[in-house]
């Protein structure tokens, strides 16, 4: 059972929330995404967009680090402050490789594999070839 300060918290919270997230949701219909776009990057329904907007509710961690990476929502999450933002660990089957795409012409790009995997994933393949120039 929550006490009185452990709800005053709670409810300043979700006030804090529901400004943060009603801004996310402006800024981005203001440069042409729909909501269905918005919640969608979040992993969210428009039901829970809904809730959290008019401080209803408040988001997971996952929610809000979603929220903070896509859209520049800026909350700290009491204690734990930002850093619930920590990254996962990288997947070692995967690279990341740098380099700048100005650099990389159409001609240079052969895509070898796109398909669905799992859910929510696509996996790509492509060639570069940088031998050549752009």
């Amino acid at each position: 059972m929550m006490n009185s300060e452990d709800k005053a918290l709670d409810e300043a919270f979700k006030k804090r929330v529901a400004s943060e997230f009603a801004g996310a949701r402006d800024r981005a219909t203001a440069n042409g995404d729909s909501i269905e776009d918005f919640v969608r990057s979040l992993g969210i329904t428009r039901a829970a967009l809904c809730k959290y907007v008019n401080g209803k509710a408040i988001p997971s961690l996952r929610v809000l680090r979603r929220a903070r990476k896509y859209h520049k929502v800026n909350l700290s999450y009491g204690e734990l402050g930002v850093g619930y933002l920590k990254t996962r660990k990288s997947d070692p089957r995967q690279m990341e490789l740098q380099f700048s795409m100005s650099e990389i012409s159409k001609d240079q790009i052969e895509i070898r594999k796109f398909r669905p995997k799992g859910e929510s994933s696509v996996e790509l393949w492509i060639n570069i070839d940088f031998s050549k120039g752009a």
